[in-house]
């Protein structure tokens, strides 16, 4: 199917048409005619940062709920981080999940393997077998409440040389409970400010969710990628008095300052991801941590673009453009001939408030109950409409990025090069 429309193209907006064979973008033109889309064909987005569950925590979030809010928010391809329960941290478990996401996933979908104590001595083996899922090691923690997940500065000196996505915070400046609420008086600034500092003299690496003005400045100045989260451009502490005990969130809620610095330095940031992180209601009054968000990132962003507040060809880097170039997605990112044809689609006159009770995710809440937001009323991946005012897609229509990878990583005596 042919489309056509106004759409993001090369950093302007044009009015073409796109044609699709087989999945993928064949031209784009003005002479060429399809399905009329209305308002702005953006390109699908990548959201590198999720955690959908599932396993022994199904009861919070699935791979098919999860999938399913992402596919509703606008996103064509998830990156599913390893710290489930049991971690990903050898090849059976990462065959085992990314199986169940060739079967239950409504997107695109990609996984991270975990780096553990129990798994240090044998990772880059692993690393190695599973090398045609184009995988990354992460999210790598130097603090969790889990100790088998974390790992030293050494540790992951170790294996530099692999892509490598860190939640950077120190365990020397968390103090008390994990689950004490608010948890940004016991998880100092410093935790982040004094990991990403040791961190940029051991390597480069894939930053996630930086939360602080310090940390931003000094990753500035490496080759390494900064992620940042829609909570921590547009929530601070002020927030705990509406958001009370669901206020938890590691990193946490910085000062107002930090979070005005990241917003206007917006154009500066790599890649937006949510870091969807659910809870149930009852798991957040107990101090759990983390926020949805996979449904709502490119919504709430969209919003802040129809405010004036960033620009929808920077929002298109951030969201799209850069997840693919960093994370090494052939054929995904923008909209370009010889691409997947990913696009959503937003009408500026939709503008709503986020209302909980009509996301997907499991948890049931989200942070950003009556936000502005503007969700996209169509969805295209790979060429198929899987939104069209209502879901179209199935369980099962998303794929496991498998077999479509082009520069895969070389791994000398691995099984794969038998």
């Amino acid at each position: 199917m042919n489309f056509y429309g106004k759409l993001i193209y090369k950093g302007r907006v044009i009015e073409a048409g796109i044609e699709v064979e087989n999945g993928i973008v064949k031209n784009i033109s003005k002479r060429i005619r399809g399905k009329k889309l209305r308002g702005l064909i953006m390109p699908a987005g990548i959201d590198v940062h999720v955690h959908f569950r599932d396993f022994n925590e199904k009861h919070k979030e699935t791979i098919e709920s999860g999938s399913l809010s992402a596919l509703n928010g606008g996103i064509c391809l998830v990156v599913d981080q390893p710290n489930t329960d049991p971690p990903i941290e050898n090849k059976e478990s990462y065959i085992k999940r990314v199986e169940i996401a060739g079967k239950k996933s409504y997107v695109d979908y990609s996984l991270n393997l975990a780096l553990t104590k129990r798994n240090v001595g044998e990772i880059r083996d692993i690393y190695c077998s599973i090398s045609n899922f184009n995988p990354r090691i992460g999210e790598i923690f130097l603090y969790n409440t889990n100790k088998n997940l974390q790992v030293e500065y050494e540790d992951i000196a170790r294996v530099k040389d692999l892509r490598i996505t860190i939640h950077a915070e120190d365990p020397l400046f968390i103090h008390g409970d994990e689950n004490t609420i608010p948890n940004f008086k016991y998880r100092e600034k410093k935790a982040e400010v004094i990991a990403v500092k040791r961190l940029a003299e051991i390597g480069n690496f894939h930053f996630c969710h930086i939360s602080t003005k310090e940390a931003f400045c000094i990753l500035k100045e490496t080759d390494s990628s900064i992620e940042v989260t829609p909570h921590h451009l547009l929530l601070s502490k002020e927030d705990y008095e509406r958001l009370g005990n669901f206020v938890n969130v590691n990193p946490p809620l910085r000062d107002r300052e930090d979070k005005h610095f990241l917003l206007e330095n917006f154009k500066e940031i790599d890649i937006v991801a949510s870091d969807h992180a659910p809870h149930t209601k009852e798991e957040k009054l107990e101090g759990y941590a983390g926020f949805p968000g996979v449904e709502t990132m490119y919504p709430l962003l969209m919003a802040l673009a129809f405010k004036g507040i960033i620009n929808v060809f920077d929002l298109a880097e951030k969201i799209a453009e850069k997840p693919a170039e960093v994370f090494g997605f052939k054929r995904y990112g923008e909209i370009d001939i010889g691409n997947y044809a990913n696009f959503a689609v937003f009408n500026f006159s939709a503008l709503e408030k986020i209302k909980s009770e009509k996301l997907n995710s499991l948890c049931g809440w989200t942070p950003f109950d009556r936000f502005d937001a503007i969700f996209p009323h169509v969805v295209i991946i790979r060429g198929e409409i899987f939104k069209d005012g209502e879901i179209l897609a199935t369980p099962g229509d998303g794929m496991v990025y498998e077999n479509m990878v082009y520069e895969n990583v070389v791994c000398e005596n691995s099984e794969n090069n038998k």
